[in-house]
């Protein structure tokens, strides 16, 4: 069985096309409220336009923005020059559609982050129909409809669903890395529950970490380090069988991250320079370029003192990840911040500022049902394990990096979400073979339900949270020019330099 006939569901006893309808709703779903019409808010999105902006930049030959647009979030060169930091990953539905998109009319932001995310739950959803088909479809209609269940949860419980609640520009590249490592995990579940054989996963693994490097780098690393796990069990079982392949894979991953290298030297003067500084230097973060934070903050000499990424910090944010109180009333707000108060002084005390961003949610709240998967997972047994090694490396790598970081917020909840699906995916299938044999107790059947419930319901509380945050009516598409003249006057530039720098952006004015 291939990977595109799972995700067609054309062959089988129990095909996935047999949710065909409940896959239609989720992508309905997905599209309403990405583009506002399920929730609408007022202000806008905290720079959906940023991406559009760039996409008609390298068009015209440039690679930096106007400071009109970048506003804040850009890093500036101390001539106001203004860069993003962020990979070219997102640009890849601007480079398909945008030769014929209203621009003037409408972001493609929507469309963009709806396509990784559907693309995305789509990976998914064949990945768990994948580990549980063979058992599931012992059980005749009860085992189409755990099936099913299955699916509802995939679609409205799980990181596509929250990723459409915002088109805010930090969530394209997340997206994008959600979607490529969804298809990464889809290809090892048909590996571990099917018949594809280790070489199979070798090219399109490779594909996958070099696009990821443009969008999600900490995520990029972790598919990096499972490829070349890959590359070298297939040397250690055959050079000369395997050489052509892994010369392939080498070559598709240097040039992702030759590529890479080569846009921070074209950007920032280094290719080792990733972004700008907090500190007085040639690139700085926007924040403190134009006096909005201040070069001492406590976010800036945390990560002075500490590193912006820190093994120390493991444990205290895997804690606030795992279990931060839902803070949908403003009694759970306070007791969610109570919580966080109480980690810190156990386990990060001598660490400086890390940041905790709302909205608050821990993930065995948001995501009930995998978590309890996750935790089963001991029971899929060794050869599943054995098969399972070379992805869960990778996962385990990108949660390690994520947890380091000195920022804790909802998105980069996506970011631990492949090694949680890795875990989940052998719990779910030892789980739905207990259920063929008619061995699930009546409280394993009660803590199902339970958790199903609770994360559709967190879930959608998250996202009608998620719609109404970074869409102050602050949030605007662009600095007028008197903004902009005045921020940049503030610094003694030049009218000319004013001028250039505050050049009046290619979507409106």
């Amino acid at each position: 069985m291939t990977m595109s006939s799972e995700v067609t569901g054309s062959v089988g006893p129990m095909p996935l096309k047999k949710s065909w309808d409940l896959i239609a709703i989720g992508m309905v779903l997905y599209a309403l409220l990405a583009t506002g019409l399920l929730k609408s808010v007022d202000g806008f999105p905290l720079g959906q336009n940023l991406y559009d902006e760039y996409f008609l930049a390298l068009l015209d030959g440039r690679m930096d923005l106007p400071a009109r647009v970048a506003q804040f979030e850009g890093h500036y060169t101390a001539d106001g020059v203004a860069y993003l930091y962020h990979g070219i990953g997102p640009l890849i539905p601007r480079f398909l559609f945008g030769w014929i998109w209203p621009f003037e009319n409408y972001s493609l932001a929507p469309l963009a982050i709806w396509l990784w995310s559907c693309l995305g739950t789509l990976c998914l959803h064949a990945a768990f129909h994948k580990a549980t088909s063979r058992s599931l479809e012992q059980l005749g209609s009860r085992g189409l409809t755990l099936s099913r269940m299955l699916g509802i949860a995939i679609w409205f419980g799980s990181p596509g669903f929250l990723l459409c609640a915002s088109t805010s520009f930090y969530h394209e590249p997340i997206a994008l890395a959600f979607a490529a490592t969804s298809l990464f995990i889809l290809i090892w579940a048909n590996v571990v529950f099917g018949d594809w054989p280790l070489w199979k996963t070798a090219l399109p693994c490779a594909a996958l970490a070099a696009l990821a490097l443009h969008a999600r780098p900490n995520v990029a690393i972790g598919l990096y380090f499972a490829t070349l796990l890959v590359l070298g069990s297939l040397a250690w079982m055959s050079m000369r069988a395997h050489f052509l392949r892994i010369a392939l894979a080498l070559a598709i991953l240097g040039v992702g991250g030759a590529g890479y290298l080569g846009l921070n030297a074209a950007r920032f003067g280094s290719p080792t320079e990733t972004h700008g500084s907090f500190s007085k230097s040639d690139v700085q973060y926007g924040f403190v370029y134009w006096g909005a934070e201040d070069t001492n903050s406590e976010r800036a000499q945390a990560f002075k003192d500490h590193g912006k990424f820190n093994v120390k910090r493991i444990p205290h944010n895997a804690a606030i990840y795992l279990f931060d109180l839902p803070a949908v009333t403003g009694s759970l707000q306070e007791a969610s911040e109570a919580f966080h108060r109480s980690v810190r002084s156990a386990l990060a005390e001598n660490l400086g500022f890390i940041r905790v961003e709302s909205p608050y949610v821990g993930m065995v709240f948001l995501w009930p049902l995998w978590i309890l998967f996750a935790v089963s997972a001991p029971a899929a047994g060794r050869q599943f394990w054995r098969r399972m090694a070379i992805p869960l490396a990778g996962g385990f790598a990108i949660a390690g990096l994520t947890l380091a970081y000195g920022t804790i917020t909802l998105r980069y909840r996506v970011d631990l979400w492949p090694l949680l699906a890795l875990l989940a995916l052998l719990g779910a299938s030892a789980i739905a073979k207990l259920f063929a044999e008619d061995k699930p107790g009546l409280l394993l059947k009660a803590t199902l339900i339970a958790a199903f419930l609770m994360g559709i319901a967190v879930s959608a509380s998250t996202v009608a949270q998620l719609r109404g945050f970074q869409m102050a009516p602050q949030s605007k598409p662009f600095w007028s020019m008197e903004e902009c003249r005045h921020l940049a006057g503030l610094k003694d530039f030049s009218d000319a330099d004013i001028e250039r720098i505050c050049r009046p952006p290619r979507i409106g004015q």
